[in-house]
């Protein structure tokens, strides 16, 4: 069953019993107030023995009363947190006694790869009687909710029952539609709050002091669960922030940890087929076979080896699903531009089957989500970016921008090397008929080979140069554009020497079937003149590249 969400931003306050509600007509904005009849709300928090929800800052609720009563999931945000809402009774067609209600399938989906096949049992019970003040604007919308709320929580697992006030002020629909003006009308809010007596909670969530503490960190450390791996900065109260200078086994592991969070956030689109999912995760899986790959020297060569195999299976998966979406794709596209109608037999054949087979392929991918070995890759992957074993190598804990330039310097050879290969298979083949059609064959393996090179470079120069471990930047990010270029320029060519093939077979299909092949024909000397354009270009942008690299 579908889920609806929206963007939950909010503030919390401690107050005592005896603090009264503000007036709020003075706040700059404000029109009017409308006040809710006082609602009980009784809510169930899950998670797994180990808090794994808690450790990613997800939370599971099953709530009845209120407006909202439902299954609810909220996780981090950009701005606030997103909140997801399934009905009571989603997966079972009917009322369940919330005393012996299991989290729905349903609402696993979206956590499935932070909970994997472990099983969620209830947390904590919180029991609220809250009263809600809606803030009206100039024109009648509602902009915010004030809650005043009066909660009673019981850890589950601890025993112990705890009592506390809270106000939460919450931006509703109505609130305005930019992040400055929303934090302005918020900070509004806050001081008429503030003027009560009120102070700020030290506490996010209800469940963390359900729980006795006054964070999910906390939660975390008093439960004695693993949070996120410390540097030797970090470890000696120092400045954590990475630089150039870093160790590089502390930059590689970070950006191990921020791609495997990728895959968690990207796990969720897939099994709910988003518009180009499979592409992004099986991206992300490529990009961390190929840091893993060219940083190994620091680590343990087994457990590094065995990463990128697991890796390798998963992409595997995901790349019969994609390659089926692009053949599909670029099938459309080009019976488009050739004027054929929808419908027709071409594009029954070229279209219509393409996007069968990815169907099929995607619930191959979808079996390939719910299993064991996929749930123990993340295991493992959690296991490496918690305690990642260092070869000797590593243990040296030289910094990021030596140990970069070694890794860029042998990835570049690395890429020359197959690059001369294709070239030389590329000749090979022009010197005579080969009827057993070997020589194509070296020459299609030489250049993809020549790829995945290129693929492997620009995403170890990423690895120091985007996102969190951006550590080496502007050298860096020229040399990963530069090899992307001649990724894309090879890619571009593998994908119109396949598309060729696959118009090939089916051509012969249609032929048999006594329908026309001429626009097959068309589309196969479309693609090879793009696949000899691209092929053209590759040894420009491999020029490019090997200058750029020449600078560091």
């Amino acid at each position: 069953m579908k889920h609806t969400s929206q963007v939950e931003i909010e503030r919390k306050y401690d107050v005592d019993e005896n603090a009264v509600v503000p007036p709020f007509t003075s706040v700059v904005g404000i029109e009017s107030v409308s006040v809710d009849d006082t609602v009980q709300l009784e809510a169930v928090y899950y998670d797994t023995e180990g808090l794994d929800l808690l450790r990613k800052r997800h939370i599971v609720r099953r709530r009845e009363g209120g407006g909202d009563e439902g299954w609810h999931i909220k996780r981090p945000a950009g701005e606030g947190r997103t909140e997801l809402h399934w009905p009571l009774d989603v997966d079972s067609g009917g009322d369940v006694d919330s005393s012996i209600a299991a989290v729905p399938d349903s609402v696993l989906e979206p956590v499935r790869a932070i909970v994997r096949d472990r099983i969620l049992t209830p947390l904590a019970r919180i029991s609220t009687r809250r009263t809600a003040t809606h803030l009206i604007a100039e024109g009648g919308s509602a902009v915010a909710e004030f809650a005043d709320d009066h909660v009673t929580a019981s850890d589950v697992r601890g025993g112990t029952v705890r009592a506390w006030r809270e106000w939460e002020v919450e931006l509703l629909p109505g609130a305005p539609d930019s992040e400055e003006a929303r934090t302005a009308l918020l900070d509004a809010i806050e001081v008429a709050v503030l003027a009560e007596a009120a102070t700020v909670s030290s506490s996010p969530a209800k469940i963390a002091r359900a729980l006795g503490q006054s964070s999910l960190g906390d939660v975390l450390r008093g439960a004695e669960v693993p949070v996120a791996k410390q540097t030797s900065k970090q470890a000696a109260g120092q400045d954590s922030r990475l630089t150039a200078k870093s160790p590089a086994v502390d930059v590689i592991v970070e950006a191990v940890r921020q791609l495997v969070e990728q895959l968690e956030q990207l796990d969720p689109e897939v099994r709910a087929d988003q518009p180009d999912s499979v592409h992004r995760m099986r991206s992300v899986v490529r990009r961390l076979r190929s840091v893993l790959a060219a940083y190994r020297r620091l680590f343990d060569a087994e457990r590094v080896g065995s990463l990128r195999d697991q890796l390798t299976t998963l992409g595997g998966v995901l790349g019969a699903a994609r390659d089926a979406e692009v053949r599909g794709q670029l099938a459309d596209d080009e019976l488009c531009e050739l004027g054929h109608r929808t419908g027709d037999a071409a594009h029954r054949r070229l279209v219509e089957e393409s996007l069968e087979e990815y169907r099929q392929a995607h619930a191959g991918a979808l079996r390939m989500l719910s299993s064991a070995a996929y749930y123990r890759l993340f295991d493992a992957l959690d296991e490496f970016v918690a305690n990642p074993s260092l070869s000797a190598h590593g243990e040296k804990r030289q910094p990021i921008r030596i140990v970069a330039a070694k890794v860029i310097a042998r990835e570049l050879a690395r890429l020359r090397a197959r690059a001369g290969a294709a070239a030389f298979a590329g000749a090979s083949r022009t010197g005579g008929a080969d009827v057993s059609g070997d020589r194509d064959a070296r020459g299609d393996g030489a250049l993809h080979d020549a790829r995945k090179a290129a693929r492997r470079l620009r995403f170890a120069a990423d690895a120091v140069s985007t996102g969190g471990t951006a550590v080496l930047k502007t050298k860096y990010r020229h040399i990963s554009r530069e090899a992307e270029r001649v990724q894309d320029a090879l890619g571009d060519h593998r994908d119109s020497a396949l598309f060729v093939q696959h118009l090939l077979l089916t051509s012969n299909r249609a032929h048999a079937a006594g329908e026309s092949t001429f626009v097959y024909g068309a589309m196969s000397v479309r693609a090879e003149h793009r696949g000899a354009a691209a092929l053209n270009e590759s040894p420009k942008a491999l020029k490019r590249l090997a200058k750029r690299a020449e600078s560091l």
